[in-house]
């Protein structure tokens, strides 16, 4: 029971952004009772949320040491979260990101193992299969999210936008038109259509989605890029101007390579304007 008390202290403080102070009761909670699994996921989570990812992992490990005969799936989606986390760190090499990948998808693999329902850890299998170019597993993956969860957009969105990847544009279209009779207000959704239909020589068609996904989030660089580039294809040249200038002011992130091909369009759209 004190363990109990200690941890939902340590909650609280976590809540209240006092990270020492719940680092502190958490810690408690776990000398107080070294077999409190759920102790260890939630200083799991305080550390996650610090970025320490070592001392995250290893307090999520705790927490499956101690599920008992209680499995808890989540545990291992835990630890496959912060694992993908530690691939993004700057600096991290090509060749250290894929091991982090594949120990990332034997994570998600057991996640699903103790709970089959668990939507979220197919969906991140699909996105992790895809990072390691291996389309089928990750349509697999993205398929099964699918079917666990018809309204979960972003298995929608990441097979399409794949498939677009991929050269198959006609197959993503599918994809997409159901993904958005399940959520029509997904701008990334629509942003796919937009970027396959572009992609099958439907410029006009394509602004309408791009249109439908600027609606819904007028600030998404992405979604800008993609109605000024269907814009320009038309050619409205005026709209593709306005819209990839508006792209460059708040690009923010996005690529070189994808900024030049704004400017270089901008620069054509107005020389003939």
């Amino acid at each position: 029971m004190d363990s109990i008390k200690q941890m939902n202290e340590g909650i609280q403080q976590l809540n209240k952004n006092n990270m020492s102070g719940a680092e502190r009761a958490m810690t408690e909670a776990i000398k107080t009772d070294p077999t409190h699994a759920e102790a260890y996921l939630n200083l799991g989570k305080l550390y996650r949320k610090q970025q320490k990812w070592v001392d995250a992992e290893k307090a999520f490990r705790g927490a499956i040491e101690n599920m008992g005969d209680k499995p808890q799936g989540d545990y291992y989606f835990e630890i496959g979260s912060v694992q993908v986390a530690q691939s993004l760190e700057p600096g991290t090499s090509r060749a250290e990101q894929e091991v982090k990948w594949r120990d990332a998808i034997k994570s998600f693999s057991e996640a699903i193992g103790l709970n089959p329902n668990l939507y979220r850890a197919h969906y991140q299998m699909g996105t992790l299969h895809e990072k390691l170019d291996e389309p089928e597993q990750a349509d697999q993956a993205y398929r099964k999210c699918i079917e666990l969860n018809g309204k979960y957009s972003p298995c929608f969105v990441s097979l399409g936008n794949m498939y677009i990847d991929y050269g198959f544009s006609n197959v993503a279209m599918s994809v997409l038109e159901t993904g958005t009779k399940v959520n029509d207000t997904d701008p990334d959704m629509w942003n796919g259509m937009g970027r396959a239909l572009l992609n099958l020589n439907q410029p006009k068609d394509a602004v309408e989605a791009y249109k439908k996904a600027k609606r819904i989030d007028p600030d998404k660089p992405d979604v800008l890029f993609g109605l000024g580039m269907a814009y320009a294809e038309i050619p409205m040249r005026k709209e593709a101007a306005e819209t990839l200038n508006e792209f460059i002011a708040k690009a923010g992130n996005s690529p070189e390579h994808i900024k030049k091909v704004a400017n270089d369009t901008i620069a054509r759209m107005d020389s003939a304007i």
